[in-house]
């Protein structure tokens, strides 16, 4: 799944979101919030590519993570996706950081 930091959990998805896999996404992401971790971080390092259906499954699932009082934030993100994620306004309720240690140093506060 990925590594784990004690209130933080991290997944890693190492693969483009396209229509071959939104589903198996999907399924990867709603057991990814169901951790018992109150900090999440999807990590997308090796992601150069999105659909808007794998953007609907993070938006939907930062929106569960917030039901349940957890807060899920991406990591990772390359220039490719950057543009996207610009595009689509999802700084404005999604936290976007370059690495994986500037994310986890967030929610440490540091």
């Amino acid at each position: 799944m990925g590594t784990q930091h004690e209130l933080i959990d991290v997944f890693v998805w190492n693969e483009d979101i396209t229509l071959n896999n939104t589903e198996q996404f999907r399924k990867a992401m709603a057991k990814f919030i169901q951790n018992p971790a109150e900090y999440l971080i999807l990590n997308m390092e090796q992601v150069k590519y999105i659909n808007s259906a794998g953007l609907g499954i993070i938006a939907d699932s930062v929106m569960t993570a917030r039901k349940q009082r957890k807060e899920l934030v991406i990591a990772g993100i390359q220039d490719s996706l950057q543009e996207i994620f610009h595009i689509v306004k999802f700084a404005s309720f999604i936290k976007l950081f370059d690495t994986e240690k500037d994310a986890i140093n967030y929610f440490y506060g540091e």
